[in-house]
């Protein structure tokens, strides 16, 4: 049975096990991130706080953080002389003010990342809290070695591929029937990617979707593709460019549009074939955000828009399409002609543009979602 969010704490209090830290994990801190003087190391998701410990017998300076209380009072109470910082904290959701400015060495997620809805944002939040050279450790259980009912606590291979996009060396590891990733660089430019099966007919006609949550993060699609994608597809018929937006979003991620607008309309070629993409500005939501349509991708995240340059394969329209709404977010896009609408931009100037760089006029992020 799944362990929610809200399940964590009374998951600690009845005491229900865990398990424990292994020979052979503990010899890859050692081999793969030993401890050097001054050095920090951050644990993400401590639980009962064995890695924690561990950490800091090497010579970390380690900062152990949980979102439950009844896990920090379980790992203080087990470890009573650990020089470990607890701290009561959710690292998807939460400030991280807490952690101070100081960067790491080490970030550990032991069991933990699975956990996480937005996975690669948090992942390369915390690879900017690194020293230069720094790593992140994710030590997970994967599905082909989980019982079904199991299946929300490890990571499938394309679930793999989406956690590990964007880094500039990606290593892994077996360790035992776990799986063991070393990240290092967590900004692998981002590059825009073409699908592998050409487009067919004299043209093609789509709409993408961009739609921002309350924190201003834009939702991206890790795809059986292998690349991250806004939510969109062809337009069918007859049916207005807002209108395959909006359809397109409720198909692919059950949330459903309260507005749309056309910001602009790119022209470009994919194999030969002409193609026309209409960005469409989604002006809020509501709905539950799932994987509607889970042959063709296999997850969808809220990503900052400050670090959209640093996703590793993106669908060449969609980059496009961010790099419209947020000039220059994404640096060596192939060329494109924008056609931006006459309310686009501060001035509500209208005209044709054709570039192979972002647009210098910044269009404003529109409204955030309301969920």
């Amino acid at each position: 049975m799944k362990t929610t969010r809200i399940d964590w704490p009374e998951h600690y209090i009845r005491g229900r096990g865990f398990r424990w830290l292994g020979g052979d994990e503990k010899k890859l801190i050692v081999e793969h991130a030993p401890a050097h003087e001054g050095g920090r190391a951050l644990d993400v998701g401590c639980g009962r706080g064995e890695m924690s410990v561990y950490l800091a017998s090497l010579g970390y300076e380690v900062d152990a953080v949980d979102l439950a209380d009844a896990a920090l009072a379980r790992a203080r109470t087990d470890h009573p002389d650990a020089t470990v910082r607890w701290l009561r904290l959710d690292i998807e959701r939460d400030d991280p003010a807490p952690l101070g400015s100081e960067r790491y060495d080490l970030v550990v997620f032991r069991l933990s990342v699975a956990f996480l809805h937005d996975r690669t944002r948090v992942l390369h939040a915390l690879g900017r809290r690194l020293r230069e050279g720094s790593t992140v450790l994710v030590i997970t259980p994967l599905v082909a070695h989980t019982s079904a009912e199991k299946r929300h606590i490890a990571l499938d291979e394309d679930e793999i591929s989406a956690l590990t996009c964007g880094w500039t060396s990606v290593q892994r590891i077996a360790v035992g029937d776990l799986a063991a990733l070393v990240l290092r660089g967590p900004c692998a430019d981002t590059v825009a990617t073409e699908r592998s099966v050409p487009a067919t007919g004299y043209a093609v006609a789509g709409a993408l979707a961009v739609v921002t949550d309350e924190h201003g993060r834009v939702l991206l699609g890790w795809s059986k593709r292998g690349m991250w994608e806004l939510p969109g597809g062809k337009i069918e018929g007859a049916e207005p460019l807002d209108g395959a937006g909006v359809r397109e979003l409720a198909e692919e991620t059950g949330l459903h549009a309260t507005g749309a607008t056309v910001v602009t309309i790119l022209t470009d070629a994919a194999q030969g074939v002409p193609r026309l993409t209409a960005v469409i500005r989604i002006a809020g939501f509501t709905g539950t955000l799932t994987t509607a349509e889970p042959h063709r991708f296999t997850r969808w995240e809220w990503h900052d828009p400050h670090a959209l340059g640093c996703l590793g394969p993106v669908f060449t329209p969609g980059a496009q399409a961010l790099n419209a709404v947020w000039p220059g977010v994404i640096a060596g896009l192939p060329p494109v002609h924008s056609y931006p609408t006459a309310n686009v931009g501060p001035r509500g100037a209208a005209g044709c543009r054709s570039t192979a760089s972002p647009p210098t006029a910044a269009s404003p992020p529109g409204p955030q979602a309301q969920a």
